[in-house]
C-alpha cells in the first residue's frame, strides 16, 4: 500500500486526518478550513478565488495571493506535498473519494436509495450512519462550510436516521426504535417528522395518551420558537389521536417517495456546458431560507424538458425523498393547468390523500410548502406560461426547483432569485453528433450530417425528427432532399403528432402572444434578412420605436426573437420560416412597402453625410409611418451602410419579386455611394442590380432605367466583364438623352470612355470624356470626369496634360468638398507623375492620397494607392520606403477580405526581390 493510500480524511465531526492510522496534527481552524474545501471537491481543481470565498467569505486577507499560499504551506507540511497538486486551474487534493468520509457517507446513501432489497438499504444506511462523528467540519472556520455544507450533510444524516427507523419499525423492532426517538426527539426538538414518528409508534403501543401529551408539549415549543403551528402531517395525526385512529400496531408508516421523472431520452447528446451550470448550481448548496430555483428557458424545440429530464436523472440520488414532475402545459394543444389543479396533482404525488387537500389555492400552496420542508426532493415543472402559474408551487425553505418554459421567466428571476439557463441553437459538433446517434449504421459522412443539421437550424426537435425521416431516405443526399423541400417546416414533422412538428410546436408559442405582437411576429416573417433593427422594424410595422422596442421585447421573452446585439435582433431559421407562413397578403404588402421606403430614405440620408449629392431627385416624400434615419458624420453613416448592406441588397430583390417595382429600383440607386467605396460587387449585389434594371423597365421610368443600368455596368466592369459592362453602358446613355438629362449624360459618357480606356481604345475613351466633360455644366461632376481624362491622357503619353487635368480634378474636389474626390485624383495625379519621371512630387500625391483613404475608411482605393506609392519610392531608388509601403498595403488587403485577391497576389511579387536579406 502506498503512503498515498493510507491517507484518511475526516469531516463528518472534527476536521481531522489520520495517516496509516495514527492522527496529523493540522494546526489552526483555517488550515481546517483549506483541507475540508479541497476534501470536498473529490479531486477536482478549485481556483484561488474559489477557496479564498469559501475561506474567508465577506473579509479576506488584505493580500489573498500570500496568505492563501501560507496556508497551503502548512496543509503540505501536515499531510505531505505530494498530496496537494497545484495546476493552471487551482489547487487539487490528490486523493480518491473513498478516502474522504463525506464521499463514503453520501456514497452508502446514494446506494441504499438506489437498491430494491430492504435489507440491502438498512445495512447501506446503517453503514453511512456509523461514519458520523458530530457536528460537519467542527474545528474549520469557514462560513461556507457552516452555512452552507454542513446544514446539507446534517439533513442528509437526519433523513438517514429516519430512513433507519422506518426500516427498523417494518421490522417490527418497536421498543429499539422508541428508544431511539425520545432521543432523537431531544437532540432535534423542531424536528416535526421525528415527533410525527415518535407519537405514531406510541399510539400503536397502546400509549395515546401520552401522545397527545407530547403533541402538546411540541406543539408549544414550536409556537414559542418558530411563531407558527406544527405541519399539516403532525396536525392530521393529532387529529387521528383523538379520533382514536392513528393506523394499526401492524400497520408500518407510509412514507411516499415520488419517482415522477419521464424518461431519459436515449439519444440525448451535447448541452456539456448546461449540464455543467446545473451541476454547478447544485454543488453550490442549498439556502435554508428559499429554494434553489433553475429557469430554463428557450425557444419551441430547444430541447428544455429533454434537458431538465436528463440532467435530474443524473442527479437523483442527490433527492432521496424523491422526484416531482408536472407538466404545466403552458405551451401545447392541451389546455393549460391551472395552479390549483397542479397544486392538487403535487399533493397527491406527495401521498396527501385526495379527502385531505383543501380547496382554496393558497391553503394548497401552503400545505406544498410543508410537505417539502426539510425535504431533499426535486421539482420539475415543466412547460410553464409564465412566472405567475409556477409561484403557488415553489417550495419555501430548501427545496431543488427546476422550471422550463418558452417565456424568460424575468419575474422569477427578479422576485424568487432564480438561476437563468437559456437553451438556444445546438454547436455544429454537438448537432452532427446528435444525427449521427439517430442514423447510426446509414452511409452519411460528417460533412452531410453537418449541412443537414444546418438546415435543420441545429435545433433539437428539428434535428431528431430530421434524423428519423434520414434514417429511413433511400437518398443518398439527405441535405440536398431537405434543402430542395417545398416546405421545410412540412419536412420536420412525423404524421400526425404535434409533439413531433417543429411547426405545430411553434404555433403554440405564437398562439399565446398578445395581438400586437403576433402581428409585428408575421411582419417579421417578411423581413428581408434574419437580422434587423428597431429603427428598421418601426418602419415595417409603421409604429413609433418606443411600441416597437417594447413589442421586440414580448417577443424576446416569448424566446421567439433572439437578441443579437444590444441594438439588433434577429430570428432563428425555423422560426422565420414558420413566421413567414403567417402572412396576411395585404398587411405583408404594406409592411414591405414601408420598409423598401425607410432603407432607401436612409441610405440617401447616409449618402449626404458622407458627402454624396442628390443626383437625379428619384426618391419621393415618405410612406406614411416611415421617419428615416440622419446621421450626424461620415463615420455614422459609413457604418450603418456597412451593418445593413445585406438588408439594403436583399431589398431590391425582394421587393422586385413582391411587385413593388419602382421602391426596389429606387433603392438600388441609392446603394451606388457604398458600392463605390467597396469596389467590389459580390454576386448577391450584382443579381439585384439586374433585377433594379428589370424593375425600373416595368415601370417605365427611363430615367430611373438610365440610373440603375449604369449601376449594373459599373459593377459587370469592376468583375472584369468589359463587354457585358459597355452592352450596358449604352442603352443606359441613350435613355439619359432621351429624358435630356445633362448630368446623368456626363455620367454615362465619363464611364463609356473608362470603359473604352480599359480595352485599349483610346481615342474612343477621349472623345467620350471630351463629351462629359461638354455635358457636365462644371457641376460637381466636373472633377470626376477631369480625374478620368487624366488617366486617359497618360496612356496617350501626353504626361503634362494628364497632370494638369489631375490637379485640376484635386482642385475642383476641394472647392467641392468631396474628400473621397480628392483621394482619387490624388492618386491619379501622382500615376501621372510618376509616369511623367517626377517621382518625388509623385510620391507627395500618393502619400497624401493615402492618407486619405485611411481617415475615410476606403480600404479598396487604399491598397492600390499604397502599391503606387511602392512603386514609385522604387524608382526614386527609396527600396526601404517602397518594401515598407508595400507590407502596409499586404495588411490593408488582408483586412479587405477576398476581394482584393489580385492586389495581394501582385503585393507579394513585388516584395519578393526588395525583401531584407536574413541577418
Amino acid at each position: 500500500m502506498t503512503e498515498r493510500a493510507r491517507v484518511e480524511v475526516r469531516l463528518l465531526g472534527s476536521v481531522s486526518v489520520r495517516i496509516a492510522g495514527q492522527p496529523v496534527e493540522l494546526g489552526g481552524d483555517r488550515v481546517r478550513a483549506l483541507l475540508a474545501v479541497l476534501a470536498l471537491a473529490r479531486g477536482e481543481a478549485v481556483t484561488t478565488p474559489v477557496l479564498a470565498d469559501r475561506i474567508w467569505g465577506d473579509e479576506p486577507p488584505a493580500n489573498i495571493g500570500p496568505s492563501l499560499h501560507t496556508l497551503m504551506t502548512r496543509l503540505r507540511r501536515a499531510i505531505g506535498a505530494e498530496l496537494v497538486s497545484t495546476g493552471p486551474a487551482g489547487y487539487s487534493l490528490l486523493l480518491d473519494a473513498e478516502q474522504v468520509d463525506v464521499h463514503r457517507f453520501t456514497c452508502l446513501l446514494h446506494r441504499a436509495v438506489e437498491t430494491d432489497d430492504p435489507t440491502a438499504e438498512y445495512d447501506a444506511v446503517v453503514a453511512a450512519l456509523a461514519l458520523w462523528g458530530g457536528r460537519p467540519f467542527d474545528g474549520a472556520r469557514s462560513g461556507w462550510l457552516e452555512v452552507s455544507e454542513a446544514p446539507r450533510l446534517t439533513e442528509q444524516y437526519l433523513n438517514a436516521v429516519e430512513r433507519r427507523v422506518d426500516l427498523r419499525v417494518e421490522d417490527r423492532h418497536y421498543g429499539e426504535v422508541l428508544a431511539h426517538l425520545r432521543e432523537l426527539t431531544a437532540a432535534y426538538p423542531l424536528r416535526e417528522s421525528l415527533w410525527t414518528r415518535l407519537l405514531r409508534l406510541l399510539a400503536r403501543a397502546g400509549r395515546t395518551a401520552e401522545a397527545l401529551e407530547l403533541y402538546e408539549s411540541v406543539r408549544v415549543r414550536i409556537a414559542d420558537e418558530l411563531g407558527v403551528d406544527p405541519g399539516a402531517e403532525l396536525r392530521a395525526l393529532y387529529a387521528d389521536l383523538l379520533a382514536g385512529t392513528p393506523g394499526t400496531p401492524d400497520e408500518p408508516p407510509r412514507i411516499v417517495v415520488p419517482r415522477q421523472l419521464p424518461a431519459d431520452l436515449p439519444t440525448f447528446t451535447g448541452r456539456r456546458s448546461s449540464l455543467a451550470f446545473l451541476d454547478d448550481v447544485l454543488a453550490s448548496g442549498r439556502s435554508e431560507q428559499s429554494a434553489v430555483i433553475v429557469a430554463i428557458d428557450g425557444t419551441g424545440g430547444a430541447g428544455k424538458t429533454a434537458l431538465a429530464v436528463h440532467w435530474s436523472h443524473q442527479v437523483r440520488t442527490h433527492f432521496p425523498d424523491g422526484q416531482l414532475y408536472v407538466n404545466l402545459r403552458g405551451y401545447s394543444a392541451g389546455g393549460l393547468v391551472e395552479p390549483l389543479d397542479a397544486l392538487q396533482s403535487l399533493l397527491l404525488g406527495l401521498g396527501v390523500p385526495n379527502d385531505q387537500i383543501p380547496g382554496a389555492l393558497e391553503a394548497r400552496s401552503a400545505m406544498l410548502r410543508t410537505e417539502l420542508a426539510e425535504k431533499q426532493l426535486l421539482l420539475v415543472l415543466d412547460n410553464a406560461r409564465n412566472a405567475a402559474q409556477v409561484r403557488p408551487l415553489l417550495p419555501g425553505a430548501g427545496g431543488f426547483v427546476i422550471v422550463t418554459s418558452r417565456n424568460q421567466l424575468r419575474g422569477l428571476v427578479a422576485r424568487e432569485g432564480a438561476r437563468r439557463l437559456s437553451l438556444g441553437q445546438m454547436s455544429s459538433a454537438e448537432s452532427t453528433e446528435l444525427l449521427a446517434r439517430v442514423v447510426s449504421g446509414r452511409p452519411y459522412d460528417v460533412a452531410q450530417l453537418a449541412g443537414f443539421a444546418e438546415l435543420c437550424g441545429r435545433l433539437p426537435l428539428a434535428l431528431v425528427v430530421g434524423a428519423e425521416r434520414a434514417s429511413r431516405s433511400r437518398s443518398a443526399d439527405i441535405t440536398k432532399q431537405l434543402a430542395e423541400a417545398g416546405d421545410r417546416l412540412s419536412a420536420l414533422e412525423i404524421g400526425d403528432d404535434e409533439l413531433s412538428s417543429v411547426r405545430a410546436v411553434l404555433s403554440w408559442s405564437y398562439q399565446a402572444l398578445p395581438s400586437d405582437a403576433a402581428r409585428l411576429f408575421r411582419m417579421l416573417g417578411g423581413y428581408p434578412t434574419a437580422v434587423f433593427e428597431p429603427p428598421a422594424v418601426a418602419a415595417l410595422a409603421g409604429l413609433d420605436e418606443v411600441e416597437v422596442d417594447h413589442l421586440l421585447d414580448v417577443l424576446v421573452e416569448a424566446n421567439l426573437l433572439e437578441q443579437a446585439s444590444t441594438s439588433s435582433y434577429q430570428l432563428h431559421d425555423l422560426v422565420r420560416l414558420y413566421a413567414a407562413g403567417l402572412e396576411e397578403p395585404a398587411e405583408s404588402q404594406q409592411a414591405l412597402a414601408r420598409l423598401l421606403d425607410w432603407l432607401a430614405q436612409t441610405a440617401q440620408a447616409a449618402k449626404l453625410a458622407r458627402g454624396g449629392r442628390l443626383r437625379f431627385h428619384l426618391l419621393r416624400k415618405p410612406l406614411d409611418g416611415v421617419r428615416p434615419l440622419t446621421f450626424g458624420s461620415d463615420a455614422e453613416a459609413l457604418a450603418w451602410f456597412r451593418r445593413q448592406w445585406g438588408t439594403l441588397v436583399a431589398g431590391v430583390v425582394q421587393g422586385a419579386e413582391r411587385g413593388h417595382h419602382w421602391l426596389a429600383a429606387v433603392l438600388a440607386t441609392e446603394l451606388w455611394d457604398y458600392l463605390e467605396q467597396q469596389r467590389s460587387p459580390t454576386p448577391a449585389l450584382l443579381y439585384a442590380h439586374e433585377i433594379a434594371v428589370r424593375s425600373a423597365r416595368a415601370v417605365g421610368e427611363p430615367l430611373l432605367e438610365a440610373v440603375v443600368g449604369n449601376q449594373l455596368a459599373v459593377s459587370y466592369g469592376l468583375l472584369g466583364r468589359i463587354d457585358d459592362s459597355l452592352a450596358q453602358f449604352l442603352p443606359a446613355l441613350e435613355l439619359m438623352e432621351s429624358v435630356g438629362n445633362r448630368s446623368g449624360m456626363s455620367m454615362l459618357h465619363s464611364n463609356i470612355g473608362m470603359t473604352y480606356r480599359r480595352m485599349g481604345e483610346l481615342e474612343l475613351a477621349l472623345r467620350h470624356l471630351e463629351q462629359a466633360l461638354e455635358c457636365s455644366d462644371e457641376d460637381r461632376s466636373y472633377g470626376a470626369v477631369l480625374n478620368n481624362l487624366s488617366h486617359t491622357l497618360s496612356d496617350l503619353g501626353r504626361d503634362a496634360e494628364a497632370i494638369e487635368s489631375a490637379l485640376a480634378a484635386v482642385e475642383r474636389h476641394r472647392r467641392d468638398g468631396y474628400q473621397r474626390g480628392v483621394a482619387y485624383a490624388l492618386d491619379t495625379a501622382g500615376l501621372a507623375y510618376r509616369r511623367a519621371g517626377e517621382y518625388e512630387q509623385a510620391i507627395d500625391c500618393l502619400a497624401e492620397a493615402a492618407r486619405l483613404c485611411r481617415e475615410l475608411e476606403l480600404g479598396a482605393a487604399e491598397v492600390p494607392t499604397l502599391i503606387s506609392l511602392g512603386e514609385a519610392y522604387q524608382a526614386a531608388g527609396r527600396d526601404e520606403e517602397a518594401r515598407e509601403a508595400w507590407q502596409l498595403a499586404l495588411t490593408v488587403a488582408d483586412r479587405q477580405g477576398p476581394s482584393q485577391h489580385y492586389d495581394r497576389t501582385r503585393i507579394f511579387d513585388l516584395l519578393e526581390p526588395v525583401q531584407q536579406p536574413a541577418p
